[in-house]
């Protein structure tokens, strides 16, 4: 937490990678970590996500973020020989405001918070029966990212966020994320 507050301050510097009215577009694919941490602490899931995102800088050092994304692949776990538990994200999108730093031409830094919304199926199959349940989410997001122009009009990034827990929630979850932008 002391990270993202060090790198807010810095933020308030005058230096400008980027200028006001920018649009970018990008692809990414995310890693997220959802570990149980119920009573039965089944591990930690890893299934893998697609997404496309659009930023638009507001201010100086500041954009606003629209992101969707589509699970590519579930993770599937087997604690005990009676079931195995598989989950799939299947799709949603964030909102998010991002402020970031140049720290020399090429590289910059930036921290995200926001909001996302989704929907994910987990499956729990037995010798006997296999039952599937649909949910859908709302959480608050946060994270801290490092991004490298290749040249003025393409860009590679990549990211860890967090994502708070509610009190009713039994997972932790966190992702890790690689992606490539192009400004319009």
């Amino acid at each position: 937490m002391k990270l993202v507050l060090v790198l807010l301050l810095l933020v308030g510097l005058e230096v400008n990678a980027q200028s006001v009215g920018d649009v970018f577009g990008g692809i990414s694919f995310i890693q997220p970590s959802i570990k149980d941490e119920s009573s039965r602490n089944l591990g930690t899931f890893k299934p893998t996500v697609v997404g496309l995102g659009l930023a638009y800088l507001v201010t100086d050092n500041v954009a606003l973020e629209a992101n969707a994304f589509d699970g590519s692949g579930d993770s599937s776990l087997t604690p005990t020989s009676v079931a195995t538990y598989t989950v799939k994200i299947k799709n949603g999108y964030s909102l998010s405001v991002r402020p970031f730093i140049a720290f020399n031409a090429s590289w910059g830094g930036y921290a995200k918070l926001g909001r996302q919304f989704g929907t994910q199926t987990t499956v729990v199959k037995t010798s006997v029966s296999q039952k599937s349940t649909d949910s859908s989410y709302a959480q608050t997001v946060y994270g801290l990212g490092i991004s490298y122009n290749i040249n003025p009009k393409w860009g590679v990034s990549s990211e860890y966020v967090w994502t708070k827990k509610g009190d009713s929630e039994t997972n932790k979850n966190e992702s890790m994320g690689i992606g490539i932008r192009y400004k319009f």
